[in-house]
């Protein structure tokens, strides 16, 4: 994809947050650099399990540094200092996710990247931001979600408070930080300057909760775990078929009225309990989303009568024929197989640097006119810091050999 093609991002990230807004780019057709230290980024050294490796690369290798070059610099070194200066002057956009402090220490904040280039567009990915009393605090993907009243809203009333199973603060962060880099750039279209991008995952997580916020802010209630259910609709929830689960979520009164017709009508052919309860959801006082609040109760326990009574895929196609929100509760596994997510190109080929393909998850960004995608390796440790150092900055060989011999880069 060629929609970001002449872009040039210097990647200073490491584990998800900020590799996940630099893949971003790099998937629109961005030429990324990923910088390591010696040794490489923590991630390189999630392997404990070999399942969840493929030759010496880690899941999170694989599927959040491909499509970008990578090379490994001693930022503490001079001659290391001397690489990461000419690639700041080289750059459009520099992406750090260190936690405050760490770019100034190193002397690689905004305002020494602004010295060395003032077009240059600098993001940064912290945990609570690079200002306020709690800027400081250590973070990660569960904290911040407990930290923001995530998990306070997530779980079983009766259960313990429950974080997403993805890592939802990381990787919602990774994303308003590629945002955040776009608009950048458009201002810098306008203005000619670059500026500092100042992304918290925490605020992210405070922004995505948005009217549920509201609500509480209005009315001083708090808000309480509801499970899988939703205050303002019912039938929201997971009912248990003969093989599995479906999820039926009716938001609007037409929906429940096509629902309702659809539980009653001959073919579906519910005999016995089950056709009995759906008859009992044709009582007028449920037409209505109050109605149905009020008897949330009655509707969920005749709901779990009559899904028991098909398989999962029977009731996916009845209800989907009739135009009603409603899904499989699928694995995983199921999920990555399914043939929407294919035909989306949402799982996608990708050659391993050290042999073979495996297959990632795909870019969710569908551009009419940015030409076709591309997913080339993810970088093995160091493996194009020669062809930048000769291709970007313009080294001979001796000074080449030099940095090498004295450790600056790998």
């Amino acid at each position: 994809m060629n929609a970001l093609e002449g872009l040039r991002v210097v990647d200073l990230t490491t584990i998800v947050s900020g590799p996940y807004a630099a893949a971003i780019l790099a998937d629109l057709g961005a030429d990324v650099i990923k910088i390591e230290p010696p040794g490489g980024e923590n991630s390189r050294r999630f392997g404990e399990d070999p399942s969840l490796m493929m030759g010496s690369l880690t899941a999170h290798i694989m599927n959040l540094q491909r499509n970008k070059r990578g090379m490994v610099v001693d930022l503490r070194s001079e001659g290391g200092r001397e690489v990461f200066e000419g690639l700041v002057r080289w750059a459009d956009v520099v992406v750090d996710n260190y936690r405050p402090g760490v770019t100034e220490r190193l002397r690689i904040d905004y305002p020494a990247l602004k010295a060395l280039n003032p077009r240059v567009i600098a993001c940064s990915i912290t945990g609570y931001g690079l200002t306020g009393t709690g800027r400081d605090r250590a973070a990660l993907d569960a904290t911040v979600q407990a930290f923001a009243g995530v998990m306070g809203m997530t779980g079983d009333p009766d259960g313990s408070p429950v974080r997403a199973g993805p890592l939802y603060s990381d990787l919602c962060a990774g994303m308003a930080g590629a945002l955040g880099i776009l608009a950048a750039l458009a201002s810098r279209e306008r203005k000619g300057e670059g500026q500092h991008v100042d992304i918290s995952m925490l605020d992210v997580q405070m922004s995505l909760i948005n009217y549920h916020a509201v609500m509480h802010l209005m009315s001083g209630i708090p808000t309480p775990r509801t499970g899988n259910e939703m205050k303002l609709h019912v039938p929201y929830n997971a009912y248990r078929a003969t093989d599995g689960w479906i999820f039926i979520a009716v938001s609007i009164d037409p929906h429940w009225k096509a629902f309702v017709e659809t539980l009653n009508a001959p073919e579906t052919g519910l005999e016995g309990p089950a056709r009995e309860a759906a008859a009992s959801l044709q009582d007028e006082t449920l037409v209505t989303r109050a109605g149905r609040i009020t008897n949330r109760d009655r509707i969920n326990a005749a709901l779990e009568t009559i899904v028991a009574t098909r398989s999962r895929d029977e009731w996916v196609a009845a209800l989907t024929a009739a135009g009603i929100p409603v899904a499989p509760v699928n694995t995983l596994d199921e999920a990555v197989q399914d043939p929407q997510v294919r035909s989306r190109r949402m799982i996608v080929e990708v050659e391993h640097p050290e042999g073979g393909s495996y297959e990632a998850t795909g870019n969710p960004f569908k551009l009419s006119a940015a030409g076709e995608e591309r997913f080339t390796p993810p970088p093995t440790l160091g493996q194009h810091t020669a062809e930048v150092l000769r291709g970007v900055l313009g080294y001979d060989d001796d000074r080449i050999a030099a940095l090498y011999g004295d450790g600056s880069v790998a």
